[in-house]
């Protein structure tokens, strides 16, 4: 009800509507929606063997990635409406609603456990993984956090260690489901925001030296054993290329084969059940396959674009909150990205992270896409009405 309250008097006010378009940042949303379209189209190329051979459809990921747009950009455009001033106000709520979601995976008859994980919440017309809403609470969270508290922030034990242990508790949630790239995700997410928010560098680089070494401990001695052939993968793929190294290799591959111009789109072969997962984490490497060097380049381009009107909107922003947010939505959306690519280029062990916009995946559209809304929000840079 007061969510109800709160927008709709700015979605129903006419005016508002008609000033709308004139008051976001263009750049922005042209580079998000030439982003969204590429995706639909390499979703349905890098989608469509698997759709007939499992569902007998090849448009059938392609129609369910459809409906993640549609809800993603309704849930976006209402974002952009929604007073910052009562997201702010509701951001220790939504932590605590999605402490509960990360939950409810685990409890049978309302998660859904697929290929031996618990991930998802059915909600009927898809599945909704609490692990991507936590990417953007905790962006909320820890703006408002860290401008409530501002005189805190430099001190080790009241300023950094908190965040740590919060967001800590909804890493070991994660990493239960199982998700380690997620929850690895999460808690880089956490250092750049406190490095954002004026934490010392010295205190960062602290709880770093702690955890690295621990978590490549638990990943190598007490880790899943697909997360331990990851990290063998990564090392030397070649050791073993039909087994733990056969994903790298695939990847490095299709991304050879694709050259400067590629093979033409809708022409992949790694697409027949070499590449696997190839709509979702390594729809980039299909990217490199059919469009070639110039087709990879260009996602990169794009991403370049939000990454500076990103940055312009948060430096414009009228007070800390909303600029950290911004930072934050945009890091989130950068990151990601480099990190999908780095698996496919083999940078980095093989994550589970998908390319933002463009991979299968209607959860992470419908956050990514609502934390764009509150992007468009922060660079309309309106008045709100505190009464509201």
């Amino acid at each position: 009800m007061i969510f109800f309250k709160s927008v709709f008097p700015y979605i129903a006010d006419t005016e508002r509507r008609a000033k709308w378009w004139w008051e976001i940042d263009p750049w922005l949303f042209w580079s998000v929606m030439i982003l969204l379209l590429f995706g639909t189209v390499m979703v349905f190329s890098a989608s469509m063997t698997t759709g007939w051979y499992a569902y007998g459809d090849v448009f059938y990921f392609v129609q369910r990635h459809f409906l993640g747009i549609v809800l993603g950009l309704l849930a976006g455009a209402v974002a952009s409406f929604f007073p910052l001033s009562h997201l702010r106000k509701q951001s220790k709520l939504l932590l605590l609603l999605t402490f509960v979601l990360l939950v409810l995976v685990f409890v049978p008859g309302i998660g859904r456990q697929g290929a031996g994980v618990n991930r998802w919440i059915n909600l009927g017309i898809f599945n909704f993984q609490p692990s991507e809403l936590a990417k953007l609470v905790i962006i909320l969270y820890m703006a408002d956090a860290l401008t409530t508290y501002r005189d805190r922030v430099e001190d080790f034990w009241r300023g950094v260690v908190p965040f740590f242990v919060i967001v800590g508790m909804i890493c070991l949630l994660v990493l239960m489901e199982p998700n380690l790239g997620t929850a690895i995700f999460l808690l880089f997410l956490t250092f750049v925001m406190l490095f954002l928010g004026g934490g010392r560098v010295l205190h960062l680089l602290l709880v770093w030296a702690v955890l690295t070494p621990t978590g490549i401990f638990l990943i190598l001695v007490r880790g899943k054993e697909y997360w331990q052939d990851r990290f063998v993968a990564f090392l030397d793929p070649w050791k073993d290329p039909l087994g733990k190294g056969f994903h790298v290799i695939q990847s490095l591959i299709a991304l050879g084969a694709g050259g400067i111009w590629g093979r033409g789109l809708g022409e992949s072969r790694q697409k027949f059940f070499f590449l696997p997962d190839r709509h979702t984490d390594f729809i980039y490497a299909i990217v490199g396959e059919e469009l070639g060097l110039l087709g990879t380049l260009s996602l990169i381009v794009l991403l370049v674009i939000i990454l500076w009107r990103g940055w312009r909107i948060a430096l414009g922003a009228k007070d800390e909150f909303r600029c950290l947010v911004a930072m934050g939505i945009v890091a989130m959306i950068i990151i990601q990205a480099f990190v999908n690519m780095g698996a496919v280029l083999r940078l980095f062990p093989i994550t589970g992270i998908t390319f933002p916009l463009v991979s299968y995946g209607n959860s992470s559209l419908l956050v990514l896409l609502t934390g764009i809304g509150v992007l468009f929000n922060i660079a309309r840079n309106r008045e709100e009405d505190e009464k509201q």
